[in-house]
């Protein structure tokens, strides 16, 4: 038994243990950040130009950006540290929730796991868009529980309110969060009550109020984001067998979470999660609460995973309640079937590997580059590599132009030098891209081009794949001149780039088909 005074000893040492990993993750990415990652790039550029809906995601990851964006003065550092407090301060959440729900032991567990798992290093190192979904989760998790548990008032109405509006804002997945809900009040007859209680409805799926904006915007854009979201539903064969084909991407998914979560935490969440579904409409309230928000969800991305290729990311809100239930089962304060009892004293085990591969995804990097190895296969942040020195190269070129800060600036090829190129630039200018195939497949198509921004006219720096450029592309100038040709090892791997000017734009290149 606990004493008296061990929950606030605990609470203590829990808080002081998340302050001091936070200050070492921005210690971190002030000592070691190098280039964003090109999502953070992509994002980066959306917050440049501030919307209510964009091309694959709502719109709060933007307006995150710019905010993140004023107060850090466009620096790495910012996006960096925004991501620390973010994915770090998460755990202090997912900490209360599990006191609230078990006890102050079982939530000091809770943060060690969530701390051993590369997944919140990851999360707490990239500002993509599941680090404020996971915060907007963990609340909204927090909240209900404080409604369902009887300590019902306004306040947790209202933060469970602006939990749901904001994560709807985040990421689609959220919208699963209120389905859940009422299949956890649906499944026990001492929840159903609360079924007949129009506020909680009202909060519940009035929360998708928050998504009228994007959806405007989506009616004027042809409903892209639907379109590009449908996408990733769509099982997409590779010309082989089928069965085979799924069973690849089924495992491959399995073994991806092995990497999210550590092998001996995923073995715990996964044993406990498909073990207690049948327990869904009888077991204590706390297991069923977990069960529903994690084990249910997480069969069906199976399910899923059976059917398609799966991304390594699309579980990790299921993965909150899936630790609290590996911790809950670790300090004894929640029983199942499978794994063993006895099996508990494997913890400091779980503990160890999972802080080590969390040790890998810090350190590998900087000792290679401390061997001179960047960017070596073993090196997990290989793909940040060179962009800095891409943007160098075109920013000799272009300082070489006595009039070159006036051109436009065009980046072909993959989204990402688009982004890399206007985020890594020292003026941080508007850069454009050009799609070959004519189709909507990132925001710059979104956006307006050159042409229809009234530069007709204008000369530009063209950033191209390869020696040359595309001659649908080269025809829209009146004239191209190729300025330089240079290497640059991106990702690890060597890559030839060439950049042009074009004098006096006279249409927006026509499509190749």
């Amino acid at each position: 038994m606990l004493s008296a005074d061990a929950p606030a000893s605990t609470l203590r040492r829990s808080l002081l243990l998340v302050l001091a990993v936070l200050v070492a993750r921005l210690i971190y990415a002030a000592c070691f950040a190098v280039n964003p990652a090109g999502d953070e790039a992509y994002y980066w550029d959306w917050g440049r130009r501030l919307d209510y809906g964009y091309y694959s995601k709502p719109p709060l990851i933007a307006w995150l950006y710019a905010l993140v964006d004023f107060l850090g003065r466009g620096s790495l550092l910012g996006i960096r540290a925004a991501a620390a407090v973010l994915g770090t301060g998460s755990l202090l959440i997912l900490h209360r929730l599990a006191a609230d729900l078990f006890d102050e032991k079982t939530a000091w567990y809770g943060v060690l796991l969530g701390l051993a798992t590369p997944a919140n290093a990851v999360l707490s190192f990239f500002l993509t868009i599941d680090a404020p979904l996971v915060v907007c989760w963990s609340t909204a998790l927090w909240m209900f529980w404080r409604i369902v548990s009887g300590r019902d008032g306004v306040g947790p109405r209202i933060a469970l309110f602006a939990a749901l509006a904001t994560g709807h804002l985040c990421k689609q997945m959220m919208m699963v969060f209120p389905v859940l809900a009422v299949l956890f009040l649906a499944c026990s007859e001492d929840t159903r009550g609360r079924l007949r209680q129009p506020g909680l409805w009202a909060v519940l799926f009035g929360s998708y109020l928050s998504l009228l904006p994007p959806l405007v915007w989506n009616a004027r854009h042809d409903w892209i984001t639907f379109q590009h979201t449908g996408h990733h539903f769509q099982s997409n064969g590779q010309g082989g067998n089928p069965i085979l084909e799924r069973l690849e991407d089924f495992l491959s998914f399995l073994g991806t979470q092995l990497g999210v979560l550590s092998p001996g935490t995923a073995f715990v969440v996964f044993s406990l999660s498909l073990a207690g579904l049948p327990l869904l409409g009888k077991a204590p309230r706390p297991h069923r609460f977990l069960l529903t928000f994690g084990a249910l969800p997480l069969a069906a991305m199976l399910l899923l995973g059976l059917r398609q290729e799966m991304q390594p990311n699309w579980a990790a809100v299921f993965y909150l309640s899936g630790i609290l239930l590996a911790a809950a089962w670790y300090t004894g304060a929640l029983h199942a079937t499978f794994p063993p009892p006895s099996w508990r004293r494997l913890f400091p085990v779980t503990l160890a590997v999972g802080l080590l591969l969390v040790s890998y995804f810090y350190l590998a990097s900087p000792v290679l580059a401390a061997l001179g190895r960047a960017g070596h296969t073993a090196d997990p942040n290989r793909r940040l590599l060179g962009y800095d020195q891409l943007a160098a190269a075109v920013e000799k070129i272009r300082e070489a132009q006595p009039d070159a800060r006036d051109w436009i600036v065009i980046a072909l090829g993959h989204r990402d030098l688009a982004s890399q190129l206007a985020f890594a630039l020292p003026d941080q200018p508007r850069v454009y891209r050009w799609e070959p195939s004519g189709r909507i497949v990132s925001q710059y198509e979104v956006w307006n081009h050159p042409i229809e921004e009234g530069l007709t006219g204008g000369d530009a720096l063209v950033l191209a794949p390869g020696e040359s450029l595309p001659a649908p592309f080269a025809k829209a100038f009146d004239h191209t001149e190729r300025l330089g040709v240079f290497a640059i090892s991106l990702g690890g791997q060597d890559r030839t780039f060439s950049v042009h000017r074009g004098n006096h734009l006279a249409r927006w290149p026509t499509p190749q088909r």
